[in-house]
């Protein structure tokens, strides 16, 4: 499995000048998603130990290109884990991508060597690039729990962050807050995810529960919130992870 195969090459390219086209986003955070399984020859704690050597790669310091590996604790494919890949800005991805891309090509080069160790660890399963509109502190965060879901006709993306807003003011005291994962360049333009962070599995399990049942007694904070996002949103799956390596 290649780091950036020709097809993932294309798209980097097209990603780049959407990226630069749309204000703001130009501005934001990138996020480089990689889903994958580790092969039965390999182990968790060996595939760290090359994205530890990934990390430490000048090209990737150098554009503060940073990592998370996150495994699945409920999931529909409990095999399946997922590469967060994190610059700063459009401009320091775009970076990264136009120094790492040939020299990942150039057969002897401590790039090659390393993609190679990678592809006789793991089997890269989809590729997807994400903007995250809120600046939240993520950084102790232990767990996340993922919905995926579709913006109904009647609703707007930002409607959508109006009550992201509203859900996060009420949510924080609980332990908890969540972010929108905005499409960029994916398999599926029209499907967005929202992410709620905590520190803990047990801090989410008890904030997720103590909305639940505020939300069932109407006239409180969290009922109203969850009407409006419910008429806002269509949930097509979810998914808890564990943030394993950071």
């Amino acid at each position: 499995t290649r780091y950036f195969n020709s097809r993932e090459t294309d798209m980097i390219r097209l990603l780049i000048l959407v990226l630069f086209l749309i204000p703001n986003i130009s501005k934001a955070e990138v996020l480089d998603n990689i889903s994958f399984s580790i092969k039965e020859n390999c182990s968790m704690d060996k595939y760290i130990s090359i994205v530890d050597e990934f990390r430490k790669n000048p090209i990737v310091q150098k554009h503060g290109y940073k990592v998370k590996i996150l495994s699945p604790v409920s999931s529909s494919n409990m095999t399946v884990h997922y590469w967060e890949g994190t610059t700063a800005s459009v401009k320091d991805f775009q970076g990264f991508v136009s120094e790492m891309r040939p020299q990942i090509a150039t057969s002897g080069s401590a790039e090659n060597k390393l993609m190679a160790k990678f592809s006789q660890c793991i089997t890269n399963h989809s590729r997807s690039v994400h903007d995250e509109p809120f600046e939240i502190d993520t950084s102790k965060a232990k767990q996340v729990d993922v919905w995926g879901v579709k913006i109904k006709d009647s609703c707007s993306l930002k409607q959508w962050m109006g009550f992201s807003t509203e859900f996060n003011k009420i949510v924080s005291q609980y332990g908890m807050k969540g972010n929108i994962k905005s499409p960029v360049f994916t398999p599926d333009i029209n499907k967005y995810y929202w992410v709620n962070y905590s520190d803990s599995g047990k801090m989410l399990q008890s904030a997720q529960a103590k909305f639940d049942k505020n939300s069932a007694t109407k006239g409180t904070p969290e009922n109203a919130i969850e009407s409006k996002i419910n008429e806002c949103l269509t949930l097509t799956s979810r998914e808890t992870f564990a943030i394993v390596n950071r």
